[in-house]
């Protein structure tokens, strides 16, 4: 049997023993990442990638994995805790990966003998608790399995010892089909099937010399509600693997049920309290405990906006679209092991992130910046998003949500190159639009030269106008102008004249020319519909 000096050894420079076991030569049973609605058997190691001590230490285990804290308090506080529990505490070395540590495990621990085919009553599972579920089905199937939802995010997974493929172990640290399986299963035609059919797709190889992997979906009334994938251990998958995980899809039905009704309930009510954070009323400090968020930590907002495919269509996105991006968002977060609270207002979906660090700006980017790369299957266009600069405490978080709507009303617009920004990007054009609808709303601060020249327009069928916004983005130079407009520079030259004696602008005065470019770049919107407003649901 395995010890924690075992494991020590084997990881080499990978890891120190920070804090030996409470009794010397404790056995392994397993390495496992640390989840929240999991309980483990005693010898588990666990892996707490990105997780506060306390929750790795109530449970059973016999030691514990965490990444080398860069400040030396935290590490304390990990050897104080893991101390008192009497359990061993490794820190693992800034280069080394949480796939290592498992591959090493893996030939550390042998594996389990094969499971008994058909063992595992589903019936023995308590309603909704998906990583029993996972063990179970393992039992059916006969190898490992991993169960996502329907965009294959990753929900549970059975307990596994013996090795285990890298595709495995990815999708279980990042809880998400990793990018190259989901590619895969694209071009191999495997994911419409998954889509359409109650097919098991039997796939006998795949990214990074995979196992073979049998994958199903689990369907209800013709909606997906989730996938299931079952893979090869050390041995092959016995004969009757393909029929037990069709059965197992059938009996996953009224867990992920449950599992999706129990989400949705969390959802509205952590949504309620993340409403109330954004607004700045409330018990700021209670709401924000129950959030899972520092009182007194420094905090940013997300915000996120649907990009229609067809602007001029009118149709509202319905609910359960919303609630599809609401879900892509706070999953993500978790993916990526993010304190974070997510919540819908009007037409935005909101994120309050903790930021650990001065260096975790960045990485909230990244965070952004991944959430509107990655797809949210049926919606009728594109996400974008925008971030908030940071601020400390939670009184800060009404500022933070007000920058990150502005910025996300600029990107939505298309004033910005990507599809994902911080508020300091574009916070020019933030107070650009806010003068622009300013002077929407004022019907006396208009210049009758610009009247004129939409009337000419309008009675001629020109483009003085477009001419005119052209000029003005080319810095008042008619050769960028031209080239914008795909016309040479001479004609470029005669509009600008007939422009000049039509308005009776003077467009070499720099005043007029700011004030022009103001005026024909400012929104027709009705009073009261300020893009950056969002009214609650």
């Amino acid at each position: 049997m395995a010890t924690i000096e075992d494991l020590v050894r084997a990881l080499g420079g990978q890891a120190r023993l920070a804090v030996p076991a409470g009794a010397s030569g404790a056995a392994i049973s397993g390495v496992l990442p640390w989840e929240p609605a999991r309980s483990y058997q005693p010898g588990t190691v666990l892996l707490g990638v990105g997780v506060a001590p306390r929750p790795l230490f109530d449970q059973r285990c016999v030691g514990v994995v965490v990444r080398e804290p860069g400040d030396e308090d935290t590490r304390l506080a990990w050897e104080r805790e893991a101390r008192e529990r009497g359990v061993a505490l490794l820190l693992l070395g800034p280069a080394a990966s949480w796939s290592s540590v498992i591959g090493v495990a893996a030939d550390l621990v042998p594996a389990a003998g094969p499971p008994a085919p058909g063992s595992g009553a589903v019936g023995d599972v308590p309603p909704g608790d998906l990583f029993a579920l996972a063990d179970t089905f393992a039992a059916m199937v006969g190898g490992p399995v991993i169960v996502e939802d329907a965009d294959f995010r990753v929900l549970s997974y059975s307990s596994f010892t013996g090795p285990i493929d890298q595709g495995r172990s990815i999708a279980i640290l990042g809880r998400r089909i990793p990018d190259q399986w989901r590619a895969f299963l694209e071009q191999s035609g495997s994911l419409e099937r998954l889509r359409t059919s109650d097919d098991v797709v039997d796939l006998a190889s795949g990214p990074w010399q995979a196992h073979r992997r049998l994958i199903t979906a689990v369907r209800a009334q013709g909606q997906v509600l989730g996938i299931i994938w079952a893979a090869e251990g050390e041995r092959p998958l016995p004969p009757h693997a393909a029929s037990a995980l069709s059965r197992a899809a059938r009996l996953a039905v009224s867990h992920l049920r449950r599992y999706q009704e129990g989400r949705r309930a969390e959802r509205d009510r952590r949504g309620g309290l993340v409403r109330t954070l954004l607004d700045g009323r409330g018990l700021l400090h209670r709401h924000a405990a129950e959030l899972g968020l520092p009182t007194d930590g420094t905090l940013a907002v997300l915000a996120f906006a649907l990009v229609p495919d067809d602007p001029h269509s009118g149709r509202a996105l319905s609910d359960d679209a919303w609630d599809s991006i609401t879900d892509h968002v706070a999953l993500s977060c978790e993916a990526f092991r993010w304190s974070a609270a997510v919540a819908r207002i009007g037409d935005l979906v909101f994120a309050v992130l903790a930021l650990p660090d001065q260096r975790s700006a960045n990485g909230a980017l990244r965070l952004g910046k991944d959430i509107v790369g990655r797809s949210v299957p049926a919606l009728p266009g594109t996400l974008c998003g925008a971030m908030s600069t940071a601020g400390p405490g939670l009184s800060a978080i009404s500022r933070c949500r007000r920058e990150a709507q502005d910025a996300v009303s600029v990107v939505r617009a298309g004033r910005h190159a990507g599809r994902f920004a911080t508020f300091q990007a574009v916070q020019p054009q933030v107070i650009l639009r806010e003068v622009e609808h300013a002077l929407a709303q004022r019907e006396d601060l208009r210049l009758p030269g610009l009247a004129r020249l939409g009337e000419e327009d309008r009675r001629r069928g020109s483009e003085l106008t477009a001419t005119l916004r052209a000029y003005l983005r080319g810095g008042g130079q008619a050769a960028p102008a031209a080239r914008a407009l795909g016309i040479h520079v001479t004609t470029m030259r005669y509009r600008l004249r007939q422009i000049t004696e039509i308005s009776g602008l003077d467009l070499s005065d720099p005043d007029v020319r700011l004030v022009c470019q103001l005026l024909c770049g400012a929104p027709a919107e009705a009073p009261g519909r300020h893009p950056s407003s969002a009214t609650s649901r």
